[in-house]
């Protein structure tokens, strides 16, 4: 810091359980001193079908009156559903810091609609692993594993502490294995590393657990005992059986009815796995015939993986203790759903779930009650009952109801951060919604391509300039029990406020005080601490942060018995890991994990298969007007097989058109290995100028553009969770002159 309030650089705290951070994070100063912030409050004075929105400068506390007035007036003319509140992913943002005040604001003011990624991001790791393991994947403990299984996730570069803590791993001896269709920071340090074709996962997850089971490489004691591998499955109705309300297994001889409530050791029988009658099937039974169909050779042909390789993969598992991890590579697909389930499925075999060096819980004292509100009205939930819109709002559910009034109509927005435009799909169906909207506020650092839409651009300071408490980090054992409050290390830069400071006053100007602590933020940071045995005096007196006292952490969570003689198991309707899924069933979905076969959507007009990957110096789509940021990737690539370079005519370096069903963008060509023949990949996020560079900025609604959402449909989706297949769209290249 310069005497004049200058943040001049920033270095990593060695005392800090995470002691490092990313070139992002290196860029600190820039971030909070750039030239194109937004520095004073805005509201459109033209149309928003003209160019140039007319900004005009207002204050503070006439920007926050109005949009308190127009929230009210449009909820009581319309319901406070119509009024939809957004935020960034807080995992890609500073929003971790304040997101859970948004909900909480969206919930007091009645609204269901919270507007999220989480379709296309984070839900196959968290609600769809829910559907198997009765809550979201359990972190991987790295630091006792043998085998680390890393599976659509580049923690090389999305990840700075988490591939801290494998090589860590990898050092000390264990084994670490990829599932990438691209090559990354992360496959190159693999001891094993598949490459299957995007969108294949689900074949590739149930080719290996056909091996397991085949090879007898699961483990029988979990599997019988805490999984609904042995509950008997009515073949007629496909539904559990059931008798006096209880689940139903098989000795061999006799069926016994089960209190899936109490330990399973009291259950005076031994249940068998593999159950064959008329009539009735064991779930187990009816996974091992699904598996079947996926042979070496079958998941080869499907996967481009080869049958050694599937193999050798097999082995590993054999070889615990075994942990996983898994991210957006699986997330943006037509079966993530189902490719969640496969994943959550072949690591349940393993048996290493709840075990030191497996996938663990750890407990997380803290945090704030949510409030409740109505979700029944929520965006999307009736169509996709156990997908995303259990948590949060499609961006195309949002641009549907703008437009079509259906199944009611959105009537304003409030954006704390986002750029919604370029991370969705179907970017100018966006831009018409956006303009039909009554009310649009947009809290940001900067003005973006969605925020040129708004009524209202208000500006917010960065993490830098702004309080934060975080109760847990998240991660292994050290930085899960961390707990840190941040005060601001600069002022407020020009009038930008802080967004937890700009929630709490709408909240009270909304008469929602009595739910925010009168707006007294700090209040509410202490409340947040309660449970934790940690007080916000103490760490304000320890900048850097303090450990929370206390145990968080307890393996075979799930067989601890409880004072009233019932056993904590799973949070699924069985109480078991649910290898079979009534729930999916129910709602007319497969109960069993299976491949969905996309090939028919590839077709000679559009044969490629095109993917997309994040660059470590961008956050989505912010960072690409920091110079030293920009120096490092200066401009929008695609990634091109020499194979298809060949076919196609395209040359390194030369300008490609790339082309969907929805339309093109122009990108420049990277002639490499790091895709397989008959895939490209490029980036999402690209607009921002950087004019000390002389670098251009990319019309995002443009055909001479690099903003490939410009060219992905939202209208394919997975039926259960509502993801895109952003990781797997026909598409062709032509090279430009």
């Amino acid at each position: 810091m310069s005497e004049e309030d200058v943040l001049l650089s920033v270095r990593a705290d060695p005392d800090h359980p995470n002691h490092s951070f990313c070139v992002k994070g290196a860029a600190a100063p820039r971030f909070v001193h750039d030239p194109t912030r937004l520095r004073h409050p805005m509201r459109r004075t033209n149309p928003k079908t003209a160019a140039d929105p007319g900004w005009e400068r207002i204050g503070w506390d006439e920007a926050l009156t109005f949009v308190a007035r127009r929230m009210r007036e449009i909820a009581a003319a319309h319901g406070p559903e119509s009024v939809v509140f957004t935020r960034p992913a807080p995992g890609g943002s500073h929003a971790g810091d304040w997101s859970p005040f948004l909900d909480r604001l969206a919930a007091a003011f009645g609204t269901p609609n919270v507007m999220t990624t989480g379709h296309i991001c984070s839900w196959g790791r968290s609600g769809g692993a829910a559907h198997t393991f009765g809550g979201g994947l359990p972190t991987a403990h790295y630091e006792d594993a043998a085998t680390i299984l890393v599976w659509g996730h580049n923690p090389a570069v999305s990840n700075v502490q988490t591939w801290r803590r494998i090589q860590r791993a990898t050092r000390r001896g264990a084994r670490l294995v990829v599932v990438d269709p691209r090559a990354t920071g992360t496959t190159r340090r693999a001891d094993l590393w598949l490459r299957p074709r995007p969108g294949t996962d689900a074949a590739l997850a149930l080719g290996v657990t056909h091996l397991l089971l085949a090879r007898g490489y699961y483990d029988p004691e979990f599997v019988t005992w805490w999984t609904n591998g042995p509950f008997l499955v009515d073949t007629e109705t496909g539904r559990l059986l059931r008798r006096d309300g209880r689940f139903v297994v098989s000795d061999g001889s006799d069926e016994h009815a089960v209190d899936v409530e109490a330990d399973p050791s009291t259950w005076g029988v031994r249940p068998r796995l593999r159950v064959d009658r008329p009539g009735a099937r064991s779930a187990f039974s009816l996974l091992a015939e699904r598996a079947a169909r996926y042979d070496p050779e079958t998941v080869a042909r499907l996967t481009g993986v080869s049958e050694v390789d599937l193999g050798r993969l097999a082995d590993l598992l054999a070889n615990g203790p075994v942990c996983y991890d898994t991210y957006n590579g699986v997330e943006q697909h037509t079966d993530t759903a189902q490719t969640s389930r496969a994943l959550g499925v072949l690591y349940a075999l393993t048996g290493w779930l709840e075990s030191p060096g497996g996938n663990v819980t750890f407990s997380s004292p803290g945090g704030l009650p949510k409030l409740r509100t109505d979700s029944s009205r929520r965006l999307g939930l009736a169509d996709r009952p156990l997908g995303a819109p259990r948590n949060g709002v499609a961006a195309y559910d949002v641009y549907d109801a703008a437009l079509t009034g259906h199944p009611y109509p959105v009537h304003a927005l409030v954006a704390f951060g986002g750029n919604a435009l370029l991370q969705n799909g179907d970017t100018r169906r966006g831009a018409e919604a956006l303009r039909s909207l009554d009310l649009h506020v947009h809290v940001d650092m900067r003005e973006n391509p969605t925020a040129r839409f708004a009524d209202l651009l208000l500006p917010a300071s960065t993490p830098w300039e702004s309080p934060g408490l975080v109760t847990g980090f998240g991660g292994g054992p050290d930085t899960q029990t961390w707990a840190q409050y941040r005060a601001p290390v600069v002022p407020p830069q020009h009038e930008s406020r802080p967004d937890v400071e700009i929630l709490f006053d709408l909240a009270v100007r909304l008469g929602l005080g009595d739910q925010f602590w009168d707006g007294d933020v700090h209040a509410a940071y202490a409340a947040q601490l309660e449970g934790t045995g940690l007080t916000l005096d103490e760490l304000r007196a320890s900048p850097g942060g303090l450990r929370r006292p206390g145990r968080t952490l307890t393996y075979h969570r799930h067989t601890r018995v409880r004072g009233d003689g019932t056993v904590t198991g799973f949070a699924t309707p069985t109480r078991k890991v649910e290898l079979y899924s009534e729930a999916f069933l129910d709602a007319g979905h497969d109960p069993l994990p299976v491949h969905n076969d996309r090939s028919a959507a590839f077709t000679p007009e559009f044969p490629l298969t095109l993917t997309s990957a994040k660059l470590r110096q961008y956050t989505h789509s912010t960072g690409r007007s920091i110079p030293s940021l920009r120096t490092q990737a200066p401009e929008p690539f695609l990634e091109v097989h020499p194979d298809d370079a060949d076919t196609y005519g395209v040359h390194d370096g030369a300008m490609v058109r790339l082309a969907t069903a929805s339309g093109a963008i122009r990108l420049r060509a990277k002639v490499s290995t790091s895709v397989a023949a008959g895939v490209v990949a490029t980036q999402t996020g690209w607009w921002e100028a950087c004019e000390e560079l002389g670098l251009p900025g990319h019309d995002p609604f443009s055909a001479d553009g690099a903003n490939v959402n410009l060219i992905i449909s939202n209208a394919v989706r997975d039926p259960i969770s509502g993801s895109v297949p952003v990781k797997d769209y026909p598409c062709r290249i032509e090279p430009l002159p």
